[in-house]
């Protein structure tokens, strides 16, 4: 446990054992703050008690019998769920608890040290040592409203109600007050609905009853007077009239049928016309033929398309079908006239049947203006009676529910006291406590063991590393078209172009010192700003009146250049002898831009290897003559093998690390590599530092032209 951690940190359960012990005090640091907050909010925490109690619901039964729906419902004993949720709702309704409040301010229903109406609400709605103003009646309801809750228990006709508040018998004394203020208003309800249809349908049964004397009275006068006459006969009567009035009408309406038939038989000119008539299309004989030529018709449709009109087997088919047709129309006109006789028949019938139902009618009106005033009052009494029976019948039985009355709410379980407060309580948030804590304790310890395995601004490359920092390139912003920070990296940039030529001025190991200065720019891990500080290299030290080529030796990833940095030539055509480099002289740059061999397409990684190792040496040979800086921009160190060989062939190797991005232990690895093949580099260019002030009044002036000595 005491020894150094690995450097990768793709830790296994073992390491981050290792990293917590390492890292312990910011553990225990995290740890304590996350408890200590979490304690301050425990202490002013208050737990809510739930207080639970059962309202089971039956169904009345109606005092009168009913076809409808729910009054069947009703007499098998069920609820339906809209009668369930109705009564969910007036539970919760003004109603029931403003009767809540009533009795909460009316009875003594705490202990001697809550006395008072005051003492009452605040016990119930907050802590009993924190004083708190009288509510207003709303403001009561609203709460009592908030802390109740009411649901139907699964699909049974029972209602579970449960009421919190901080106090647990508070909580029990107004959830009990709950229930039986419901229970005893609805039954009030129902009681006042018993009495009130009680008394409307006792005085409907006196006034029907004298109704139904005055009746009697009259029909037993009209007697006297009359004398009886037999009912059943003139129902008979009456039943022979019904039965002509059907015959009648019958006739009558297929009197009217021939009539439009015969119609259409005198206006009728072809066999459609005649087919259209109902009569004669639903005849037997005609159905038949009609049949027959449709048949006959197809088949002669269905040659007429293989063998064409004016084949002889057609031609004679055409006859048959010609004939069939006649037949159809001749049986036709036949049955169309004997429509005619159809219709005078049914006349005759209609005349006869009519004058007999005119006989019965007379018959029957002699005998009604006699009976007329016995039936009227024989259908009133009877009407009277009828309803008396049914008034007394419905009193009956309201007084008898009245007397056996039972409410249909009966409270199965009380309001107990509860034992235990809700979740989440203080133990509950106590686990929670100690498991967040340790996991921000642990959170703590591998973000702080994360950033200390990448470099700050503060990190010293000569001492870490042993090699010298040579720039300090500030981070690129969002105002990086700021004047002020074009200034700084500018300067930054500036620097690390002059230190570059004062090197290539003072080296004297090189074959020939008349030939170009080779600079390689490499870096561990991509991402760290290597291409950037390539281009910005290159274009200072053109501006500074150095012809400058850059090569992007990165041919698996090249980066994107600019519109204003001109191509030189694709790299990958010169390193596989496809093309040649344009022979440019030393005095033909001089607008102070810098040229770009760079590659055009990504090559793949077997073939990117072959044309570096092959190729990129004996390039940068045959341009050292023609440019003062060759620039290489070099693939990762840790990446691919190609960065080491492109390093291999500078003079300079400036090696790129970036603040908040690179690790410590890429860098290591990366140098470890570079130590084995020989190729150290001679300087650090740290990125993405924080920006220093700049030097001078800010006249952004870029010196072209002249040689530094």
């Amino acid at each position: 446990m005491k020894g150094d951690l690995p450097d990768t940190f793709d830790p296994s359960l073992r390491d981050l054992i290792a990293i917590i012990w390492q890292r312990r005090g910011v553990a225990l640091l995290a740890f304590a703050v996350v408890m200590a907050a979490f304690l301050g909010l425990l202490a002013n925490w208050k737990s809510d008690y739930r207080a639970i109690a059962e309202i089971g619901l039956a169904p009345v039964s109606a005092p009168l019998r009913s076809d409808s729906k729910e009054s069947l419902i009703a007499q098998q004993g069920q609820l339906t769920a809209q009668q369930i949720e109705t009564a969910i709702a007036e539970l919760r309704s003004e109603e029931t608890l403003a009767a809540v409040l009533a009795v909460l301010r009316g009875e003594e229903i705490l202990t001697a040290d809550h006395r008072g109406v005051g003492d009452v609400i605040r016990a119930i709605f907050s802590a009993q040592n924190t004083p708190a103003p009288k509510p207003g009646e709303a403001q009561l309801m609203e709460r009592l409203r908030g802390g109740l809750v009411a649901e139907r228990v699964g699909n049974s006709a029972v209602i579970e109600v449960s009421f919190a508040a901080s106090d647990p018998v508070m909580s029990q004394l107004v959830l009990q007050t709950i229930v039986e203020s419901y229970v005893w208003q609805r039954e009030d309800r129902q009681k006042r609905s018993l009495r009130t249809k009680l008394e409307e349908a006792s005085i409907q049964l006196e006034a029907s009853q004298t109704e139904l004397e005055e009746h009697e009275r009259n029909l037993a006068e009209w007697q006297q007077q009359a004398g009886m006459l037999d009912a059943d006969e003139g129902k008979l009567m009456l039943d022979r009239i019904y039965a002509l009035d059907e015959q009648v009408e019958k006739i009558g309406q297929d009197v009217a049928g021939f009539k439009l038939a015969a119609k259409r038989r005198d206006t009728a000119s072809r066999l459609e016309d005649l087919l259209s008539i109902p009569d004669v299309a639903t005849h037997p004989l005609v159905s038949q033929l009609s049949e027959r030529y449709d048949a006959q018709k197809q088949e002669f449709i269905a040659l007429d398309q293989r063998y064409g009109p004016k084949h002889p087997l057609m031609l004679g088919r055409q006859s048959e079908l010609d004939a069939q047709r006649q037949q159809l129309y001749e049986a036709a006109q036949t049955v169309a006239a004997q429509i005619g006789d159809a219709l005078a028949n049914a006349e005759e019938k209609l005349r006869l049947i009519t004058r007999q139902r005119d006989q019965w009618q007379a018959r029957i009106s002699e005998r009604n203006a006699s009976m007329q005033g016995q039936a009227t009052l024989l259908r009133e009494v009877a009407m009277a009676r009828d309803n008396t029976r049914d008034l007394g019948q419905q009193v009956q039985l309201l007084r008898r529910d009245l007397a056996s009355f039972r409410g249909d709410t009966e409270i199965l379980r009380s309001a107990a006291l509860p034992t235990s407060a809700e979740f989440p309580g203080k133990r509950d948030l106590m686990m929670l406590a100690v498991m967040a804590a340790l996991f921000c304790a642990i959170i703590a310890a591998v973000l702080r063991h994360y950033f200390d395995q990448t470099i700050g601004d503060d990190f010293d490359p000569e001492t870490m590393l042993g090699i010298p920092l040579y720039a300090r390139i500030p981070a690129i912003r969002s105002d990086r078209s700021s004047e002020k920070m074009a200034r700084i990296r500018d300067e930054a940039i500036g620097h690390l172009a002059i230190l570059m030529r004062i090197i290539d001025q003072q080296s004297g190991d090189r074959t020939n010192p008349e030939t170009g200065q080779v600079i390689a720019i490499g870096s561990a891990q991509s991402g760290e700003g290597k291409s950037y500080i390539a281009h910005a290299l290159a274009e200072k030290l053109a501006g500074l009146g150095s012809k400058v080529l850059l090569i992007d030796a990165d041919l698996l990833d090249p980066a994107q250049c600019d519109g204003t940095v001109a191509q030189f030539a694709d790299l990958t055509g010169v390193l596989s002898g496809q093309a040649d480099i344009p022979d440019i002289a030393r005095d033909e740059q001089s607008d102070g831009s810098y040229l770009h061999l760079g590659v055009r397409m990504a090559v793949p990684g077997n073939i990117a290897t072959g044309l570096i190792e092959t190729g990129l040496g004996p390039l940068i040979g045959r341009l050292r003559e023609r440019f003062d800086h060759i620039i290489l921009d070099t693939p990762p160190v840790l990446s691919i093998a190609d960065g080491v060989v492109a390093l291999r062939l500078a003079d300079v190797r400036l090696f790129a690390i970036r603040q908040g991005n690179s690790k410590k232990r890429d860098i290591r690895d990366a140098l470890d590599q570079l130590r084995t093949a020989g190729v150290m580099p001679e300087g650090i260019v740290l990125n993405g530092v924080q920006p220093r002030p700049a030097y001078g009044k800010g006249h952004d002036v870029t010196a072209r032209g002249g040689q530094i000595t």
